[in-house]
């Protein structure tokens, strides 16, 4: 019984007897192969003595096989097809990916940016079977067997990839409603009503020259996700700190409006991890660099 490593050596001994069996000789064969004719006569012997037997009578003019060369020939051609076949078929997988791609990212990240291009990425690959969970929970990827979590702000310790892909700022809002009520200065924030998700307490706002003033009151509304933030801060609730790329199209539209446009809060990084020890599949490559572009797109 052969161990691992003679079995790698003799199927790469296999190969080198299978073309000297097309070519007719050992010089044509190192010639197609790039070795010298002693090598490829090397690897043969190799390959007769590792495995006991006699497989090519030779003479000057031409190579005999011997019956025990005739199987092990027809078995070295199969290995030669099935090396192609695979071959081909890791190349065809790499070309149009197929199958179960799992990604997680925060809730606000669904509508404008990760559906969006997981659609684009279905239209181009149609055999992928896509799984997407939103949530502002950080899920494990080994525990959740997903294959990319898109996460935000400082990352613990890991044995996984953190790709950057870019940054989120926050700015404040309010509704129309609100702010028909009820003016905003920056002296008396603390008196507002403040929206505020978990890490917004007692948030820094930083001035355009370097002043600072906590985003922090008694009147708070707390809610776990920037979709119910901003859900929030649209029904008139109160002012909230939310990061600029999702509040846009309101501010565009006219359901919310900026308060003390001088001030920003802290830009928070995003990130995407993995698991893979080696480059990300295509796929996965192709879904980071999109979100990394609609990011950018947004500073």
């Amino acid at each position: 019984m052969f161990n691992k490593n003679e079995q790698k050596r003799l199927a790469y001994q296999m190969l080198v007897f299978d073309e000297v069996i097309k070519q007719g000789s050992f010089t044509a064969a190192a010639e197609s192969l790039g070795h010298t004719k002693s090598a490829v006569s090397q690897y043969v012997s190799q390959l007769e003595s590792g495995l006991g037997v006699r497989l090519l009578n030779r003479s000057t003019r031409q190579l005999n096989l011997t019956v025990v060369g005739k199987k092990l020939a027809e078995r070295s051609e199969q290995l030669l097809e099935l090396l192609s076949m695979t071959l081909e078929e890791v190349k065809s997988h790499e070309l149009a990916p197929a199958g179960r791609i799992a990604i997680t990212a925060p809730h606000a990240f669904e509508a404008g940016l990760v559906t969006p291009i997981i659609a684009h990425l279905c239209h181009e690959y149609p055999k992928l079977t896509p799984e997407l969970m939103f949530t502002d929970e950080r899920l494990d990827l080994l525990q959740n067997n997903l294959d990319i979590a898109i996460s935000v702000g400082p990352q613990k310790d890991s044995n996984y990839h953190a790709i950057p892909i870019g940054t989120l700022d926050s700015i404040l809002v309010a509704s129309p409603g609100y702010l028909a009520k009820r003016s905003v200065d920056e002296m008396e924030l603390g008196s507002h009503h403040l929206v505020t998700l978990p890490w917004q307490h007692q948030a820094v706002l930083h001035k355009n020259y370097g002043e600072r003033i906590l985003f922090s009151t008694d009147k708070q509304l707390k809610v776990n996700t920037s979709i119910s933030a901003i859900n929030s801060v649209k029904c008139g609730v109160g002012i909230g700190l939310m990061p600029s790329i999702f509040v846009r199209e309101y501010l565009d539209s006219g359901l919310l409006q900026r308060v003390l446009p001088e001030y920003r809060g802290e830009i928070r990084e995003v990130y995407a991890l993995h698991s893979y020890q080696q480059q990300l599949p295509l796929v996965l490559r192709r879904f980071v660099d999109k979100l990394k572009l609609a990011l950018n797109r947004g500073d």
